[in-house]
C-alpha cells in the first residue's frame, strides 16, 4: 500500500493529466452521441425500426425529446472517461513503466477489463436515471421531473440499492467492452502506422482506431446492454418485479431467457445498427479527443 501511494505522489501530476484528458473526451462524448442514445433505448423497449421510433419521437415529443436526460450524463460521463482512461493508463505504467513499447494484447485486455470495471460503479446508476428519462413520454406519463428527481424517487419507493439495478450486468458489459476496445483501438492504430510507415499516429488514424474500438466494444456488450436497459426500466419492487433475480445476477438469467424464448435470439440486438452508427463516431471523437487533450496538457 505504502509503495502505490508513493508511486501516486511521484505520479500525480500525469495522473491529473489523464483524468482531464479523460473528461475532456466524455464531454465530446456525449455532446455528439446523447440523441442516437435515446433512439437506440426506444427501439430497444419496442418493436418498432428505426424510422418509426424517429418519427414517433419528432410528432408526439418534438426535437428535444432527443435529448431526454441528458443533464445527468454531460455532468457524470467526463467523470466516467476520466474514470475509464486514467485507469487504464495507471494499469499501462503498472505493466511496461515509462517505457515507449506497447502493451500486448493479454495486458491490454486486462487494463481495458479493470478500466471498465472501475467504470461501472459510475455508470450503473447514472444510466438507470438516463434510460427511466427516455422512456418518459412528456404529458402521457411523465413521472420524474430530472435525473436528480428520477434517483430520489427510485430510493424511496424502491430501495436505495436499487439505484444499482442490473449492476451486474452492467459490469458484463463494461468489462468485455473495454477490454474489446483499448485492445482493437491499440491493433488497428499500430497496424495503420506500420502500413503507412510512420512514428506515431495521425489524426486519421487515431479516428479509424478509435472507431473500430467502438464497434467492437459495443458488438461484444450490446446483448448485456439489451437486458439492462429491460432490467432498469422495470419498476416493480420485491415480488412485483417482472425479471426476478437468481443468486447475484440482479434479474440477468430471467430477463434474457424470457426474452429469448418469446422473440429469439434476434431480439439481443434490437437497435443494434443505430448503436453502431453511434459507437463508431462517438468513440473515433472520444479517443481523439483524449489523445489531443494529453498531448497539450503534457506541454
Amino acid at each position: 500500500m505504502s509503495d502505490f501511494l508513493e508511486w501516486a505522489y511521484e505520479n500525480r501530476k500525469q495522473i491529473v493529466l489523464d483524468i482531464l484528458a479523460g473528461s475532456f473526451s466524455g464531454m465530446c462524448n456525449i455532446i455528439s452521441s446523447h440523441p442516437m442514445d435515446t433512439i437506440k433505448v426506444r427501439m430497444q423497449m419496442s418493436h418498432d425500426g428505426i424510422i418509426t421510433t424517429i418519427t414517433s419521437m419528432m410528432k408526439n415529443e418534438g426535437i428535444f425529446s432527443f435529448y431526454k436526460g441528458m443533464l445527468f450524463p454531460f455532468i457524470s460521463v467526463p467523470i466516467l472517461q476520466a474514470t475509464v482512461f486514467s485507469t487504464h493508463e495507471f494499469w499501462k505504467r503498472f505493466f511496461i513503466g515509462d517505457s515507449k513499447q506497447s502493451l500486448t494484447c493479454y495486458q491490454n485486455m486486462i487494463a481495458g477489463g479493470l478500466s471498465g470495471l472501475a467504470a461501472s460503479f459510475i455508470s450503473c446508476p447514472v444510466e438507470l436515471a438516463k434510460c427511466r428519462l427516455q422512456m418518459q413520454v412528456q404529458n402521457v406519463n411523465k413521472v420524474w421531473k430530472n435525473p436528480v428527481d428520477c434517483m430520489i424517487q427510485i430510493a424511496r419507493k424502491e430501495g436505495i440499492n436499487q439505484l444499482y439495478r442490473g449492476m451486474n450486468v452492467t459490469c458484463q458489459r463494461e468489462i468485455l467492452g473495454y477490454a474489446a476496445l483499448f485492445v482493437i483501438y491499440d491493433v488497428v492504430k499500430d497496424a495503420l502506422i506500420s502500413l503507412k510507415k510512420q512514428k506515431e499516429a495521425s489524426n486519421v488514424d487515431m479516428l479509424i482506431s478509435g472507431g473500430l474500438g467502438g464497434i467492437a466494444c459495443w458488438t461484444i456488450g450490446y446483448p448485456q446492454d439489451i437486458i439492462k436497459t429491460m432490467l432498469q426500466c422495470d419498476t416493480g419492487i420485491g415480488k412485483t418485479r417482472k425479471y426476478k433475480p437468481h443468486f447475484f445476477d440482479g434479474g440477468f438469467y430471467s430477463c434474457m431467457v424470457e426474452q429469448v424464448g418469446k422473440n429469439g435470439w434476434r431480439c439481443l440486438f434490437k437497435g443494434y445498427s443505430v448503436c453502431i452508427f453511434r459507437a463508431f463516431y462517438a468513440n473515433a471523437i472520444g479517443f481523439y479527443a483524449f489523445e489531443t487533450g494529453k498531448k497539450y496538457l503534457n506541454q
